[in-house]
């Protein structure tokens, strides 16, 4: 397969190839939109992906300075209002505050290719530490074992130790320095991976066979796991069945993704030469 030589991966278009071929080429490649619904519960699905981004947002505006109750009005429905409470006391504890930098975006090399990773927020110790915050809205608590195989735990560790220079008053980030922490505002829980020169030597050695299993492929095949077709919007496209799952079946978190990486603007994201 011989990919576009502009072409960015993503944390997303990683884990979907992982996770079925067959949606990474729809998706990323062909850019079919199917509008199949991810689950029966569409409406429920819709208001929590909606709490999720409002989360996201009370946060932005409360780490950029705006006063706590200018914002905790906008945050008085439920799920939200716990989650807004859960993260007031306990969401930044134990965060650099000499550097936070919400919804910040790097792109780094990955062979032929970039690599390109949206961080809820980036906590900096210039020449001491870097935090990775993402806020999680799931109502599931996952396994430690689950967070640790995703892409996204990979990504995010690997291009900040890559790309994070800029952001450490010009020094690279020593992988030794870098931890990534989930925060799970209905558990007000932290989940939390550190990082090491080891693991960024294996991260590249397994993004880099990624993507040339991708450039090697000539068809992409369906997922052998046919469970995971249940909340795949291309499931009537590829005839795995026209019933969606259930929303408490749902594996993933409610909140908006970087699903559609295609549509972001390259030129107003920081990039590292290369």
């Amino acid at each position: 397969m011989n990919l576009l030589g502009d072409f960015t991966f993503s944390q997303s278009s990683l884990q979907d190839d992982v996770d079925c071929p067959r949606r990474f080429e729809l998706r990323y490649l062909k850019r079919v939109r199917y509008p199949a619904p991810e689950t029966q519960d569409m409406l429920e699905f819709e208001q929590l992906m909606q709490h999720g981004a409002d989360f996201h947002r009370l946060i932005h505006q409360y780490i950029l300075g705006i006063p706590t109750e200018l914002l905790t009005p906008f945050a008085d429905e439920a799920p939200l209002n716990l989650w807004w409470r859960h993260f007031l006391a306990d969401g930044l504890r134990d965060v650099p505050d000499e550097k936070r930098l919400p919804e910040m975006t790097l792109i780094a090399p990955l062979g032929d290719y970039r690599l390109l990773a949206k961080y809820d927020l980036l906590a900096i110790t210039p020449g001491e530490r870097a935090v990775i915050m993402d806020w999680k809205t799931s109502r599931n608590l996952p396994k430690r074992e689950w967070l640790a195989a995703k892409l996204q735990t990979r990504v995010y560790r690997y291009v900040l130790a890559l790309a994070g220079d800029e952001l450490n008053d010009g020094a690279a980030i020593p992988p030794d320095a870098i931890e990534m922490r989930y925060w799970y505002a209905e558990h007000n829980r932290v989940i939390s991976f550190p990082y090491s020169e080891a693991q960024f030597a294996e991260d590249e050695r397994y993004l880099l066979s990624l993507i040339a299993e991708i450039e090697e492929r000539d068809i992409f095949p369906l997922t052998t796991d046919d469970r995971r077709c249940r909340f795949c919007t291309y499931r009537t496209l590829c005839g795995r069945g026209n019933e969606a799952g259930l929303l408490d079946e749902y594996e993933t978190d409610f909140e908006i993704t970087l699903a559609d990486d295609f549509d972001i603007d390259l030129d107003q994201i920081a990039e590292i030469e290369f």
